[in-house]
């Protein structure tokens, strides 16, 4: 799977987080870094359950191998 981020869509929320802490953080301002845009299979629950929280649609997650993906709807 391949994961994004919008930072400029991100409201700190933190949900990402804590729901998939080894491959999303924050950065020091308190938006969304993404620390591994291409997770494995095992990680696939969390990485859906934190982009189906997050607030402000932020977070994208596509399959593997997929070319360059949209900025999440609103």
């Amino acid at each position: 799977m391949k994961v994004t981020a919008d930072r400029r869509r991100c409201m700190a929320a933190g949900h990402c987080a804590i729901s998939a802490p080894t491959v999303f953080d924050h950065g020091e301002d308190g938006l969304v870094v993404v620390l591994d845009a291409d997770p494995g299979e095992e990680t696939r629950e969390a990485v859906e359950t934190a982009e189906d929280l997050c607030p402000s649609r932020a977070i994208a997650v596509a399959p593997a191998g997929t070319g360059p993906m949209p900025t999440p709807a609103v």
